[in-house]
Protein backbone atom coordinates (compact mmCIF):
# COMPACT_ATOMS: atom_id res chain seq x y z
CA UNK A 1 0.00 0.00 0.00
CA UNK A 2 3.16 2.09 0.13
CA UNK A 3 3.88 2.44 -3.62
CA UNK A 4 0.06 3.91 -3.67
CA UNK A 5 0.82 6.60 -1.44
CA UNK A 6 4.18 7.75 -3.28
CA UNK A 7 2.24 7.81 -6.85
CA UNK A 8 0.74 11.56 -8.11
CA UNK A 9 -2.93 12.02 -7.46
CA UNK A 10 -3.60 12.94 -11.18
CA UNK A 11 -3.07 8.90 -11.47
CA UNK A 12 -4.90 7.80 -8.50
CA UNK A 13 -7.94 9.61 -9.59
CA UNK A 14 -7.29 8.36 -12.90
CA UNK A 15 -7.22 4.63 -11.13
CA UNK A 16 -10.25 5.39 -9.24
CA UNK A 17 -11.81 6.44 -12.91
CA UNK A 18 -11.38 3.34 -14.42
CA UNK A 19 -12.28 1.11 -11.87
CA UNK A 20 -15.67 3.18 -11.57
CA UNK A 21 -15.92 2.67 -15.41
CA UNK A 22 -14.97 -1.13 -15.19
CA UNK A 23 -17.50 -1.98 -12.10
CA UNK A 24 -20.40 -0.23 -14.09
CA UNK A 25 -19.80 -1.98 -17.15
CA UNK A 26 -19.75 -4.89 -15.14
CA UNK A 27 -22.39 -4.56 -13.53
CA UNK A 28 -24.58 -3.36 -16.70
CA UNK A 29 -23.32 -7.05 -17.74
CA UNK A 30 -24.90 -8.54 -15.27
CA UNK A 31 -28.49 -6.98 -15.47
CA UNK A 32 -28.64 -7.72 -19.08
CA UNK A 33 -28.01 -11.26 -18.78
CA UNK A 34 -30.20 -11.55 -15.68
CA UNK A 35 -32.99 -9.55 -18.28
CA UNK A 36 -31.82 -11.96 -21.15
CA UNK A 37 -32.77 -15.13 -18.82
CA UNK A 38 -36.46 -13.91 -18.24
CA UNK A 39 -37.51 -13.70 -21.64
CA UNK A 40 -36.61 -17.34 -22.40
CA UNK A 41 -40.12 -18.45 -20.73
CA UNK A 42 -41.54 -21.93 -21.40
CA UNK A 43 -43.83 -21.81 -24.76
CA UNK A 44 -47.36 -21.61 -23.92
CA UNK A 45 -49.43 -24.15 -24.91
CA UNK A 46 -51.80 -23.36 -27.81
CA UNK A 47 -54.73 -24.81 -29.60
CA UNK A 48 -53.43 -27.58 -32.26
CA UNK A 49 -55.01 -29.88 -34.80
CA UNK A 50 -53.75 -33.74 -35.35
CA UNK A 51 -53.77 -34.17 -39.22
CA UNK A 52 -52.67 -36.87 -41.29
CA UNK A 53 -49.41 -34.96 -42.16
CA UNK A 54 -49.02 -32.66 -38.53
CA UNK A 55 -49.40 -33.61 -35.02
CA UNK A 56 -48.00 -31.25 -31.77
CA UNK A 57 -44.79 -32.76 -31.03
CA UNK A 58 -44.32 -32.28 -27.25
CA UNK A 59 -41.91 -34.24 -25.30
CA UNK A 60 -40.56 -36.20 -27.77
CA UNK A 61 -44.02 -38.07 -28.52
CA UNK A 62 -46.27 -37.16 -31.46
CA UNK A 63 -49.62 -37.84 -32.59
CA UNK A 64 -50.83 -38.35 -36.14
CA UNK A 65 -54.11 -39.15 -37.79
CA UNK A 66 -53.70 -42.54 -39.50
CA UNK A 67 -57.14 -43.56 -41.18
CA UNK A 68 -60.98 -42.35 -40.53
CA UNK A 69 -62.59 -45.74 -39.54
CA UNK A 70 -65.62 -44.54 -39.74
CA UNK A 71 -68.09 -41.16 -39.52
CA UNK A 72 -71.53 -41.93 -38.56
CA UNK A 73 -72.21 -38.31 -37.19
CA UNK A 74 -75.52 -36.63 -37.22
CA UNK A 75 -74.62 -34.24 -40.92
CA UNK A 76 -74.57 -30.34 -40.58
CA UNK A 77 -78.18 -29.60 -41.47
CA UNK A 78 -80.24 -32.48 -40.54
CA UNK A 79 -82.12 -33.27 -37.49
CA UNK A 80 -81.31 -36.87 -36.07
CA UNK A 81 -82.15 -38.57 -32.78
CA UNK A 82 -78.72 -39.74 -32.04
CA UNK A 83 -75.69 -37.67 -32.77
CA UNK A 84 -73.37 -39.99 -33.86
CA UNK A 85 -70.35 -40.84 -33.67
CA UNK A 86 -66.63 -41.38 -35.40
CA UNK A 87 -64.05 -43.49 -35.39
CA UNK A 88 -60.39 -42.69 -36.19
CA UNK A 89 -57.19 -44.63 -35.60
CA UNK A 90 -54.25 -42.28 -34.50
CA UNK A 91 -50.55 -43.62 -35.03
CA UNK A 92 -47.93 -42.30 -31.60
CA UNK A 93 -44.88 -41.67 -32.68
CA UNK A 94 -41.74 -41.77 -29.67
CA UNK A 95 -38.64 -39.96 -31.25
CA UNK A 96 -39.23 -40.15 -34.23
CA UNK A 97 -39.90 -44.18 -34.26
CA UNK A 98 -43.29 -45.83 -34.15
CA UNK A 99 -44.45 -46.72 -30.57
CA UNK A 100 -48.39 -47.78 -30.97
CA UNK A 101 -51.75 -46.86 -32.26
CA UNK A 102 -55.39 -46.04 -30.65
CA UNK A 103 -58.78 -46.53 -31.71
CA UNK A 104 -60.30 -43.02 -30.84
CA UNK A 105 -63.97 -42.73 -30.90
CA UNK A 106 -65.63 -39.44 -31.07
CA UNK A 107 -69.46 -39.92 -29.42
CA UNK A 108 -70.59 -37.31 -26.87
CA UNK A 109 -70.16 -40.25 -23.94
CA UNK A 110 -66.41 -40.43 -24.28
CA UNK A 111 -64.67 -37.24 -24.64
CA UNK A 112 -63.04 -37.33 -21.30
CA UNK A 113 -61.84 -40.92 -22.19
CA UNK A 114 -59.66 -39.24 -25.63
CA UNK A 115 -58.77 -36.31 -23.51
CA UNK A 116 -57.41 -38.36 -20.92
CA UNK A 117 -55.63 -40.59 -23.53
CA UNK A 118 -54.16 -37.50 -25.48
CA UNK A 119 -52.99 -35.65 -21.94
CA UNK A 120 -51.15 -38.94 -20.91
CA UNK A 121 -49.71 -39.27 -24.42
CA UNK A 122 -48.80 -35.90 -24.81
CA UNK A 123 -47.73 -34.88 -21.24
CA UNK A 124 -49.89 -32.32 -21.23
CA UNK A 125 -52.06 -31.77 -18.54
CA UNK A 126 -55.69 -32.80 -18.93
CA UNK A 127 -57.61 -30.03 -17.29
CA UNK A 128 -55.69 -27.66 -19.74
CA UNK A 129 -57.87 -29.38 -23.23
CA UNK A 130 -60.80 -27.82 -23.08
CA UNK A 131 -62.42 -29.67 -26.19
CA UNK A 132 -61.48 -32.25 -28.91
CA UNK A 133 -63.53 -32.42 -32.45
CA UNK A 134 -63.13 -34.13 -35.46
CA UNK A 135 -63.46 -31.89 -38.36
CA UNK A 136 -65.42 -31.84 -41.03
CA UNK A 137 -68.55 -32.70 -39.53
CA UNK A 138 -70.21 -34.78 -42.50
CA UNK A 139 -72.89 -32.97 -44.84
CA UNK A 140 -76.04 -34.08 -46.51
CA UNK A 141 -75.05 -35.75 -50.08
CA UNK A 142 -71.34 -34.21 -49.56
CA UNK A 143 -68.56 -36.85 -49.50
CA UNK A 144 -65.74 -35.67 -47.30
CA UNK A 145 -62.23 -36.81 -48.26
CA UNK A 146 -60.33 -38.93 -45.66
CA UNK A 147 -57.54 -36.40 -46.33
CA UNK A 148 -59.46 -33.68 -45.14
CA UNK A 149 -60.39 -34.76 -41.67
CA UNK A 150 -58.28 -33.54 -38.73
CA UNK A 151 -58.94 -33.34 -34.81
CA UNK A 152 -58.42 -30.35 -33.38
CA UNK A 153 -57.74 -29.30 -29.51
CA UNK A 154 -59.17 -26.25 -27.84
CA UNK A 155 -56.25 -25.43 -25.23
CA UNK A 156 -58.17 -23.25 -22.60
Amino acid sequence: MSFLIKLPTTFMSKLFKINKCLFFLLLCLCVMNASAQKKHKKAKLQDFSITYKTGLKKSGTQVFLKEVISDARCPEGSECIWAGEAQVLVSVYKNGAWADEKVLTFAAKNTDEIKTWLAQTLAIPVEKIKSLNLVPRPKSGVKTLPKSYSIFVDIQ
